[in-house]
């Protein structure tokens, strides 16, 4: 059966203050930077604090550390001049509209990075991961499993037939039955495991947390998955192998193959039936 799930015995650390503090520095000398210019540069030298609120938000982690900048360096660059300077409101206004539009564009930025990143590892016709965003999660579950001494399972898939879909049906219908199956093969594993479309008509599934038994279970529930998705199409089924971190390797290229190994002594087997 599969392995009960790792959890932590201890607490999680609390937060290390450090960030905190390099912040607090940072807006320091920032402001006595700013506090300085304004004291020699004259009135229009206040305005400094527009650029300096800026500098300050850039790197900022909240919005509580923005504004807390920004008015730092709004009242370092009016202070020294008093009634000389320009209205303390206006700056603070110019300024936190600087910095406003500066958090606007970070997380438009943000956004379109995550974006291509989750293009960059899923595949575009399924929506299941696809072959880097796989290795991308099996380099994790390596270090993890080898770290926790746990093992995990590699299911693989290759459908049979395929081929004749596409010929007899055409590709739009071969595509549709790979959306079907990926479906179906996400509604038959777990939360935490990830299927993979690999290319053309072969498909895996990583199981964390998964031994031998765990992972013939899994080999079957995925087997009843496609069946079911390709009910109705002649001929057409999948071949399932399984491998099992470290015992059939000890690194993702390992396991993959010995996985896709175990999967073509399936289809001879089936082939020879």
């Amino acid at each position: 059966m599969r392995d009960a799930p790792w959890r932590r015995p201890d607490a999680e650390p609390s937060p290390s203050p450090r960030p905190h503090v390099a912040a607090g520095a940072r807006v320091l000398a920032v402001a006595a930077v700013v506090a300085l210019i304004s004291a020699v540069g004259g009135p229009g030298a206040a305005w400094m604090a527009v650029p300096a609120a800026v500098l300050l938000a850039a790197p900022s982690s909240s919005r509580p550390q923005a504004a807390a900048g920004t008015v730092a360096a709004v009242l370092a660059g009016w202070a020294p001049q008093a009634a000389d300077a320009a209205a303390p409101l206006l700056v603070l206004l110019v300024a936190a509209t600087s910095v406003a539009i500066l958090n606007a564009v970070q997380r438009r930025l943000e956004g379109e990075r995550e974006s291509m990143r989750r293009s960059a590892v899923r595949d575009p016709l399924t929506g299941a991961s696809n072959r880097r965003g796989l290795e991308e999660r099996m380099s994790c579950e390596v270090a993890r499993h080898a770290r926790e001494r746990r093992r995990f399972a590699v299911v693989a898939i290759d459908l049979d037939s395929f081929k004749g879909v596409n010929d007899r049906f055409g590709h739009p219908a071969g595509d549709e039955v790979l959306r079907d199956v990926a479906a179906a093969l996400a509604g038959a594993v777990r939360e935490q495991d990830t299927v993979a479309r690999l290319g053309g008509d072969e498909f895996c599934v990583l199981a964390p947390e998964t031994d031998r038994q765990g992972g013939a279970h899994l080999a079957a529930k995925v087997d009843r998955a496609i069946r079911a998705a390709t009910a109705g199409i002649h001929a057409l089924s999948g071949s399932v192998g399984v491998a099992v971190f470290p015992d059939d390797g000890r690194d993702g290229l390992s396991i993959l193959e010995a996985a896709d190994a175990a999967q073509v002594t399936a289809k001879r087997r089936l082939r020879a039936a």
